[in-house]
């Protein structure tokens, strides 16, 4: 039987361009790395935390959809690039883009994935695994800072910083504080992580098994902040066993 992969292969080398695709966040801030997250990481950390998350949440959930969500809910920036609207882009310009994006890769490759009803379901927070997909990924951007915070690598005084977000209200609020980029982040964006009444019925789903969604997911990312606060969170090569890391060689 003779397979006709076309389609196949170009939707790959368009999810491919994701991985050259540096996030635009961490930029902006000028975070000082040899190596800044792309895209393709960023999806793969995201299967990774709902993968590792699953056994806690309610056993109603689709993780087929979840996969789907995660995979494919940043694809259109394969074309449109990762855009923000700090950046200077109005918020219909960006949704303008985003869907003759949507579209064309629904019309392209339609056949291989359907883009048109997992983008548009996405985007319009249509189920449960959507919002919590959503929620995901807005805690997985304090969760990347929170690293490069650790590591050092931040200086919310440089004066390349944009304006738009150095002097955001949330932000000066927070320096006011004493709080660094880091805190900034997650206090920020542990916000967008709720449900809800009306979501509740919008899914279907119980008051308790909403919150115990939003408590796992704050969880999460409260243990890998708490890890920040106490210094431990580099701390994970420490334990790696000395002799898988040492190899013989061939002469």
């Amino acid at each position: 039987m003779k397979y006709n992969f076309d389609k196949e292969v170009k939707l790959f080398m368009v999810f491919d361009i994701l991985g050259d695709t540096v996030r635009t966040g961490p930029q902006l801030w000028f975070v000082d790395r040899e190596r800044l997250e792309d895209i393709k990481d960023h999806i793969l950390d995201l299967l990774l935390i709902a993968r590792i998350l699953k056994k806690h949440l309610p056993k109603s959930i689709n993780y087929d959809k979840i996969n789907d969500y995660i995979v494919c809910h940043d694809l259109p920036e394969a074309i449109t690039g990762d855009i923000t609207k700090f950046e200077g882009v109005p918020n219909v310009e960006i949704k303008r883009v985003t869907t003759i994006a949507i579209d064309y890769l629904s019309n392209m490759f339609g056949s291989v994935l359907d883009f048109s009803n997992v983008l548009n379901n996405y985007e319009n927070r249509a189920d449960i695994e959507s919002k919590i997909v959503y929620m995901i990924d807005k805690v997985h951007s304090a969760t990347t800072l929170i690293k490069y915070q650790s590591e050092k690598n931040v200086n919310m005084n440089n004066p390349n910083i944009i304006p738009t977000l150095r002097n955001h209200p949330f932000v000066v609020k927070k320096i006011a504080e004493g709080k660094d980029l880091a805190d900034t982040f997650f206090e920020f964006h542990l916000r967008a992580v709720e449900i809800t009444d009306e979501e509740c019925q919008k899914y279907a789903i119980s008051r308790e098994d909403a919150n115990k969604i939003v408590n796992v997911i704050k969880a999460f990312v409260g243990e890998m902040y708490n890890q920040k606060l106490k210094g431990t969170l580099l701390e994970v090569k420490n334990g790696f066993p000395s002799n898988a890391m040492i190899y013989r060689r061939k002469k």
